[in-house]
């Protein structure tokens, strides 16, 4: 398939003094293609009633939405009508397609994703085990799920699905937690808002009303039963015992059981996180993890959670990002099982104390063999803005930068200035939502950014000297459905990688479940090991880097 050649930007070329033109300079890190590909869009959102969700949202995803082998962008619109209504032709839900030549081409009328509800976040998995992935929309409202009838055509099944969702939904994302290798759903709820209630800035002005003005509301789990119908289990699971106030959400196997659990990053409150501690039981154990507060006890406003194995020691490790004046949180696993705030000494912390992060992802950018991590920024209480912007005027006070983090290979983090980090480490957003991919199939991932002024950038992979790669596809028996949940070590000689199997990203966002591993200098792969959600693992053979491979359940051993 054709794409846009690396080098496809306009591009400003300095004058020499003797008049002539020098060359353009290199183009490196991640570039913003969006006007070039089709995806430069900024849709007016928010306003002076400063409604609560207009702050927390939109979100979005990446994942083939037409079966082509590319990946398709999908936005949550996230807008309400002219008199505040939560159903609004502008607010309908958008969906791209990539062309062959590597621009993007709305498809959002007639493909059922046209959704009029006010948005929150997007959820992707195959849950009805045809082959193509299904879409299930969190809304502030009435939540709902579309079933993927093929060539990016998309059916409401909520009603013959059982998914009735009518809260404040948050982050919403798909695993398999009973190892029946059918997608489970789990979705955070934020608050029980009351619109009646407002709130105040710096001086006594308007502005978005705090968290802590509301209660929190349980969250929910539905069951996959098969043949695209799911049972809510919320209660006899025991999930739905504990209230908080939700928005980011990962899964694994956080106490090593051998049973995959739910983290749940809570705004203003201690974090969730809920052991699997018989078959389709959980119980809520975060302060015996070490994972309900900092460091030094205390409670943090916890928005975006990042899922990696950030130090390379083999084990998958947390990081929360949290409100200004308030550090980001790295928990590591420990040798003991637990988990340590190891945010001190990581390089991650004094970078965010001026900032309130989002969305958030741990990445090989560089595909030399560790894990770099991306985080989106912006404000949710107005305050002087941080930098020039042609933002609209109302978003201008709640803009900030976003980061980028390199890591030196051992868990230290180093922040790429624009040089080195590209345009995204270049001026200020108001950021949400973050989905990362391999958009161009060039071994980059790239990366999606949808803003909560209703702006929407791509930022492409243009590092130099990228390293060597490997991307996976862990599928079922049958090679039809993702093994949700899973875990893939890879092994190179002394060298070990190991990568979560997840379609969730971590803060409204989703992306497809195509596990990638920068390999630096490796040029073959000794093995690779799958750690499925029954916990059994098997292994197959490595071999030749650089290329994409699919994994079938059974065929290694």
């Amino acid at each position: 398939m054709r794409h846009l050649a690396p080098g496809t930007l306009v591009l400003a070329l300095a004058t020499a003094c003797s008049g002539e033109s020098a060359p353009p300079p290199p183009i490196r890190g991640l570039v913003d293609e969006s006007a070039a590909r089709g995806l430069a869009i900024d849709v007016a959102r928010g306003g002076a009633d400063f409604f609560m969700p207009d702050s927390m949202g939109p979100g979005c995803a990446l994942f083939d939405a037409d079966g082509d082998g590319d990946l398709d962008v999908f936005l949550v619109a996230a807008v309400r009508g002219p008199a505040g209504e939560l159903e609004s032709e502008a607010g309908r839900d958008r969906l791209f397609l990539q062309e062959a030549d590597g621009r993007f081409r709305e498809a959002s009328a007639g493909s059922g994703l046209d959704d009029p509800r006010y948005g929150m976040g997007a959820a992707i998995a195959d849950v009805d085990s045809d082959g193509d992935f299904d879409v299930f929309v969190s809304n502030y409202g009435s939540s709902r799920l579309f079933l993927n009838d093929g060539d990016a055509r998309f059916v409401d099944a909520t009603e013959s699905s059982g998914l009735r969702e009518e809260l404040w939904a948050a982050t919403a994302g798909f695993f398999d937690y009973d190892a029946d290798g059918r997608p489970d759903l789990f979705v955070t709820r934020y608050l029980a808002l009351d619109t009646k209630v407002t709130g105040k800035g710096a001086g006594g002005a308007s502005d978005y009303p705090s968290p802590l003005q509301f209660p929190g509301l349980t969250h929910g789990l539905w069951r996959n039963e098969g043949e695209g119908r799911f049972r809510d289990v919320s209660r006899e699971s025991g999930v739905a015992t504990k209230p908080g106030r939700g928005l980011g959400l990962a899964f694994d196997d956080l106490d090593g059981d051998g049973r995959i659990d739910v983290f749940v990053a809570n705004d203003s409150e201690p974090n969730f996180a809920w052991l699997q501690t018989a078959p389709g039981r959980f119980e809520e154990r975060a302060f015996q993890l070490g994972l309900a507060l900092d460091r030094l006890g205390r409670t943090q406003a916890n928005m975006g959670v990042a899922l990696g194995d950030a130090d390379a020691d083999g084990a998958l490790d947390l990081f929360v990002t949290h409100l200004v004046t308030e550090t980001n949180v790295l928990y590591r696993r420990s040798a003991r099982g637990k988990f340590v705030d190891a945010t001190e000494g990581s390089g991650l912390g004094p970078a965010s104390l001026d900032l309130t992060g989002f969305g958030t992802h741990f990445a090989d950018v560089e595909n030399d063999g560790d894990l770099d991590l991306l985080l989106v920024n912006g404000r949710v209480l107005r305050r002087v803005p941080r930098a020039p912007s042609t933002l609209a005027a109302h978003w201008v006070p709640y803009a900030e930068e976003r980061q980028l983090f390199l890591n030196d290979g051992a868990g230290k983090f180093a922040l790429a200035g624009a040089v080195e980090g590209g345009d995204f480490a270049r001026g200020v957003a108001v950021g949400r939502a973050l989905a990362v991919g391999d958009v161009d199939r060039d071994g980059g991932l790239d990366a999606l950014v949808h803003n909560g002024d209703g702006s929407c950038r791509l930022y492409m992979n243009r590092f130099p000297a990228r390293g060597h790669w490997l991307a996976l596809r862990v599928l079922d028996a049958q090679g039809r459905c993702d093994a949700l949940g899973a875990k893939v070590e890879l092994s190179a000689g002394a060298r070990r990688w190991l990568r979560p199997v997840s379609t969730c990203q971590g803060y409204l966002s989703a992306a497809e479940p195509l596990v990638h591993f920068g390999l630096g200098a490796v040029t073959s792969v000794d093995a690779i090991v799958v750690h499925w959600p029954d916990g059994t693992s098997e292994r197959f053979p490595g071999g030749a880097v650089d290329r994409e491979l699919r994994l079938l359940r059974g065929t290694g051993n």
